[in-house]
């Protein structure tokens, strides 16, 4: 598989990994792990999602149950248990249950560095080198893939299973290919030998971990690229290659234990509430308020894909002239198939059409080895102006947020935002004068610092968004008598549990009152638009209580200010 030249216009640091293959993977992990170190150990739990899954996997720490899932004494049936399984052996050899929050987040950052070397992987079988390099490169600055490698849920693993299993499906339909078939169309279908057998497992055990991990997800952006190939090069060999018959076998040796043993735990309330209440709730109607209508996704791509986003729009032309190349062709079904089942679905959060920017980057990749990027110096000006726009306005939300919420700016934040907003628009302005290569290497750079200044430096420093942590500590310091139980009205955001224990009672002003009037150390936690609602049940219920103290912050699962008041009963009287 030829590359074009190097041009003198092409940037070095790009050039000279990417002309031996291990060392072009190294460093694709290792600006992976720098771009997603920053704010791991330092940001608190996020409500509301990471907060359910780390709560979760908490408690089977301290229940011992591995196979059943509970938030509190609730069951949590809306995603399977693998996810659970890779937090509790991370957080395992840290405490288990008193485990700190960046051991629950150790498998989405080391799903997140895996995905990006599963896009160099795949990259390499459907376009070389140097092609793959960019685009891994690419899809490691990523925003949306930031945020998830920081999050202790589902995506970033789900992400890494399903990018290897088009790796391995790329090498599937390239490999027995010729160089004069590579451009020649799809009518030649890939060789019909068999893959080997550890990389058509591979491909069926990934598909299954998949499954355990986020259900069919995997299944549908999977299948749906295997059915396109099928359909493009008129053959069943894209199947057949894949060795279907034992590699079922071995993804249902992978998925059928843990599904048959909470069938029966459960009594079948499993699959009830994971396909009957969460998925076709999500296919019938915008499911929780994310309801949007289709385009949603696009209309959020230059956003949530930052950087990748201005060169994926400068290789349209490439992917438009060029689709019935086999390479091209895959990446095109990786992609389109599934984004308008994306789009169709009602319930639209940004991370679903994450499994799908790998094919972007890898696209834009190849677009500038081969020279085929778009050239039009009016369309190249507008583009990087927006591509300038993204880090620009990310690095003064770092400055005024902080400013915003607390009226201070934590150390070294602005530095880290003016760096990166410079950065940002030196690529912008590399791009406008066609030096692709050095865009990418300042976006990446630009990147590096916007996630040190955003995730490292800002926000963690908020006391603003801590309100779950302080009103805790808070309760215990007031409380006239240690280790108090607690209950909450008003503000019962999932990241309260985790940090007061399975225990605490999230309920209503009512809850919080007979909680009160029950025997031993208690206290409430009252926020303040409940205030005059907990009163008046305490009063029905002849308590007298005393305000002990007060957190203020700011709810950003609700985005609004918030105001916790801390109860206890007051002493009687001698």
């Amino acid at each position: 598989m030829s590359e074009a030249p190097l041009d003198a216009r092409r940037s070095r640091l790009i050039g000279w990994p990417s002309r031996f293959a291990p060392l072009a993977g190294l460093v694709t992990i290792l600006v992976a792990i720098i771009l997603f170190l920053p704010g791991l150990t330092a940001l608190p739990p996020i409500d509301r999602d990471e907060a359910r899954f780390v709560q979760a996997t908490k408690q089977m720490h301290e229940s011992g149950d591995f196979v059943d899932i509970h938030f509190q004494s609730e069951t949590r049936y809306k995603k399977p248990v693998g996810i659970y399984w890779l937090q509790a052996a991370a957080t395992a050899p840290f405490g288990g249950a008193e485990a700190p929050i960046w051991a629950y987040r150790i498998p989405s950052a080391v799903g997140a560095v895996l995905a990006v070397l599963a896009t160099y992987l795949a990259g390499l079988s459907l376009f070389g080198r140097r092609a793959a390099f960019i685009g891994s490169l690419l899809m490691s600055a990523t925003i949306l893939l930031g945020v998830e490698a920081r999050l202790a849920k589902t995506d970033a693993v789900l992400l890494a299973l399903t990018v290897f299993a088009q790796a391995i499906m790329a090498r599937a339909w390239m490999s027995g290919r010729g160089e004069a078939e590579e451009s020649a169309g799809l009518t030649a279908p890939p060789s019909r030998e068999p893959l080997s057998w550890p990389l058509a497992l591979a491909f069926w055990i990934a598909l299954g971990a998949g499954i355990l991990v986020k259900g069919p997800v995997i299944v549908m952006v999977c299948g749906l690229t295997l059915i396109s190939l099928m359909i493009g090069s008129r053959s069943f060999v894209p199947l057949l290659r894949l060795r279907p018959l034992p590699g079922l076998v071995a993804m249902l040796i992978v998925t059928l234990p843990w599904f048959v043993a909470i069938t029966l735990l459960s009594d079948g309330a499993f699959f009830g509430d994971s396909i009957g209440h969460d998925l076709m709730a999500k296919v019938a109607s915008g499911q929780e308020s994310h309801g949007a209508p289709p385009g949603t996704y696009l209309g959020l791509f230059f956003a949530t894909a930052w950087p990748l986003t201005p060169f994926a729009l400068l290789a349209l032309p490439m992917m438009v002239r060029q689709w019935h190349h086999p390479d091209i062709f895959f990446c095109l079904v990786w992609i389109v198939p599934a984004w308008l089942v994306f789009e169709a679905v009602p319930t639209k959060l940004p991370h679903y059409v994450l499994p799908l920017y790998p094919a972007f980057a890898l696209l834009a990749g190849v677009a500038m080895v081969r020279g085929a990027m778009l050239t039009r110096a009016s369309l190249r000006i507008i583009i990087g102006l927006l591509a300038a726009a993204v880090p620009v306005f990310v690095a003064i939300g770092i400055v005024v947020l902080p400013l915003y919420l607390e009226k201070r700016l934590p150390a070294g934040a602005d530095v880290a935002a003016v760096a990166a907003a410079v950065m940002g628009l030196l690529a912008a302005r590399a791009l406008t004068r066609g030096r692709d290569e050095r865009a990418v290497a300042a976006s990446v750079l630009s990147a590096a610092l916007l996630y040190v200044g955003a995730f490292q430096l800002a926000f963690p420093g908020l006391d603003a968004i801590r309100v779950s942590e302080r009103a805790v500590a808070e309760a215990e310091k007031v409380s006239s008598c240690p280790n108090p139980e607690l209950a909450a009205t008003g503000y019962t955001e999932p990241s309260l549990v985790f940090f007061g224990g399975t225990d605490v009672v999230l309920g209503s002003s009512e809850d919080v009152a007979k909680f009160l009037e029950e025997p031993g150390c208690r206290v409430g936690l009252v926020e303040a638009r409940r205030d005059a609602e907990f009163h008046a049940s305490v009063a029905a219920d002849g308590l007298t209580v005393v305000r002990r103290g007060e957190v203020s912050g700011y709810n950003y699962s609700r985005g609004r200010p918030v105001t916790v008041g801390i109860y206890e009963t007051a002493p009687a009287a001698q």
